[in-house]
């Protein structure tokens, strides 16, 4: 008899006692049934974030699920009981000039998104890595926050191996701000320039009219939601980024969207400050088990020279450590944030290339040669 390790998916689940199976869905119109469970498997799971929830992937799905992507969603039950949730897409990308096929999870840049697992059923990803290589042609699958080296996720190195997916790793660090001991001591570890610099352009601001932050925070401001995703809409029509065009109908949507969802439920911080009574800056973020997580922000470009971003993020950490908000996680470790930021947490992404020849030929441009174009001193493909 085979060994349990290269036996098909469910005849090896049978084995384990767990008669685990995989699904996948790839139309957004079918999210919206799986509602009502996939919100109780994200309620007794511990170990995930807001990114993995059923409100977040259905509102980025409704809109972008059809925007050069196609729709995966993976679900893995254990009987009739749902166990895991892949949110993914398939794109296609080039990476180093090379097109591929790319399976990644359902979010932007592909820095952001996780699965949804039991707690003590890590196992589950195996189930989707496998699956995929069984019913899906790609070239590179591109995961994130998973820490190949640890225990908990040996079984899906060792499946990687088997599979024969080549498996490269690179480190994308998230900003971290910790509010546990309120606002004030967080403000007096930042560097005495930064608290300098923080209290002089609030000055400036003050000089241009009067100064005021409103909107949404959990539950304040809720009466106004409509009106401040509205604003928050306006404030990203002026922003340098778009110069007063028209925003996207996919991003307006799934912003709005994402309010509106999450807004009814005390779990939306969306502040906006506003200088002589005109608009300035916005952050938008959700809140989940005393952690914000941020989504986007911009500020209206005519008050570049304020920094009006800078200052509505000291303005927003002070409402959130008032509110037992302990945890800020700002996705990427871009320049402006390391002085705000009291920590960057690491986080790994893993890619798994398959043995096709444009997957070869990357990997070989991408990682391989790695060592070879710092020596030139050029960027890397």
């Amino acid at each position: 008899m085979a060994s349990p390790a290269r036996m098909p998916v469910a005849v090896r689940q049978a084995v384990s006692g767990l008669p685990t199976t995989i699904a996948w869905i790839r139309a957004p119109a079918e999210i919206d049934p799986l509602a009502d469970e996939w919100r109780a498997l994200e309620a007794s799971v511990q170990d995930r974030t807001v990114l993995s929830t059923f409100d977040y992937n259905a509102s980025w799905y409704h809109h972008y699920g059809h925007a050069g992507v196609e729709t995966l969603i993976g679900l893995a039950r254990r009987g009739s009981s749902l166990v895991g949730v892949a949110p993914l897409v398939i794109r296609r990308r080039r990476i180093g000039k090379v097109p591929l096929t790319c399976i990644e999870f359902a979010a932007h840049e592909a820095y952001a998104g996780e699965f949804l697992v039991e707690d003590d059923s890590p196992d589950a990803l195996v189930l989707f890595v496998e699956s995929l290589a069984a019913t899906t042609r790609f070239d590179l699958i591109c995961l994130n926050g998973l820490e190949m080296g640890s225990d908990r996720f040996r079984p899906l190195r060792e499946a990687a191996a088997r599979l024969r997916l080549r498996i490269e790793l690179t480190d994308h660090p998230n900003a971290m701000v910790d509010l546990s001991r309120g606002y004030e001591q967080y403000f007096r570890s930042r560097s005495p320039h930064f608290r300098h610099a923080v209290r002089r352009y609030t000055r400036r601001i003050e000089d241009r009219g009067e100064r005021r932050v409103d909107g949404v925070l959990l539950r304040r401001g809720i009466d106004r939601l409509d009106a401040t995703v509205d604003r928050m809409i306006a404030v990203n029509e002026a922003s340098y980024k778009l110069g007063g065009r028209h925003l996207a109908d996919a991003h307006r949507g799934f912003l709005s969207e994402l309010a509106r969802r999450f807004g009814p439920r005390g779990m939306l911080a969306l502040p906006i400050l506003s200088i002589g009574g005109r608009d300035a800056a916005y952050v938008c973020g959700l809140v989940e088990r005393g952690c914000f997580y941020d989504v986007t922000l911009a500020y209206d470009d005519a008050f570049a020279q304020l920094r009006p971003g800078t200052h509505l993020i000291q303005e927003l950490l002070r409402d959130l450590a008032g509110a037992g908000v302990h945890t800020v996680i700002s996705h990427g470790a871009h320049d402006y944030k390391k002085h705000w930021a009291t920590a960057f947490l690491p986080s790994t992404r893993v890619f798994m290339f398959s043995s096709s020849l444009k997957a070869s030929a990357t990997r070989l441009l991408r990682f391989r040669l790695a060592s070879f174009w710092r020596w030139l001193g050029v960027d890397e493909p």
